[in-house]
């Protein structure tokens, strides 16, 4: 049995995709439509969780793996490639806890579980990109003098903040006043493995007609 990720195309799922992809961590891929649930392969997401939401790993003892951080942490520990991997007793794998963490609760669930929630008013909406503009400084500020979120190579955190550029403009926010973190995003969308995955996703979203970028 393969490891395999119950992929949704754009969604925050792409995140462990781009970091496996960097990391050179196998991963099979079931497709599925994150608005009908329905696997492309037969099925429902319910199947495998519950909750009917992705990120979920199946690893290859069967063992299910459940959110985004917990499946980007998985990729982090079990890639082989060197620059990639760093040891769970580091320093700097707790760092890249931290900004999974940051990306996690301060932008995705903060930020775009509103934004793109259809039921959420236009005001409710323009509240919560309200909080952007502090995280963002927050982020502009630790990138000054910083290629990577953490250390001097991509991890599983870059992969998770690479997301959130995909799907900002869509959101309203708007990025383009912070210089170091405009410049971080440029490097991250010219990386091979980055630009191969979304294009790859832009297509599938498309294919499944699941339409994501367009609400």
């Amino acid at each position: 049995m393969n490891n395999t990720l119950f992929h949704a195309p754009l969604a925050c799922s792409l995140a462990v995709r781009m970091a496996a992809a960097e990391g050179g961590v196998p991963l099979d891929i079931a497709y599925l439509n994150l608005k009908t649930k329905e696997l492309e392969g037969g099925g429902s997401l319910f199947d495998v969780n519950p909750l009917g939401q992705v990120s979920v790993i199946k690893d290859c003892n069967g063992q299910i793996i459940t959110e985004t951080s917990t499946c980007l942490q998985w990729v982090q520990l079990n890639s082989k490639d060197a620059s990639f991997y760093r040891e769970p007793s580091s320093s700097e794998f707790l760092q890249i806890s931290r900004w999974i963490s940051f990306c996690s609760t301060e932008l995705h669930k903060q930020i775009f579980r509103v934004v793109f929630y259809d039921e959420a008013t236009a005001d409710v909406k323009e509240r919560f990109l309200n909080l952007a503009p502090a995280r963002l400084d927050l982020l502009n500020k630790h990138l000054a003098d910083k290629e990577y979120l953490v250390g001097n190579s991509f991890s599983s955190a870059d992969a998770y903040l690479t997301w959130f550029f995909v799907l900002s403009s869509s959101s309203g926010v708007e990025v383009s006043p912070y210089e170091n973190l405009v410049n971080y995003r440029d490097r991250m969308f010219g990386r091979a493995d980055i630009k191969s995955v979304i294009l790859d996703d832009q297509h599938k979203d498309v294919e499944i007609g699941q339409n994501l970028m367009a609400g």
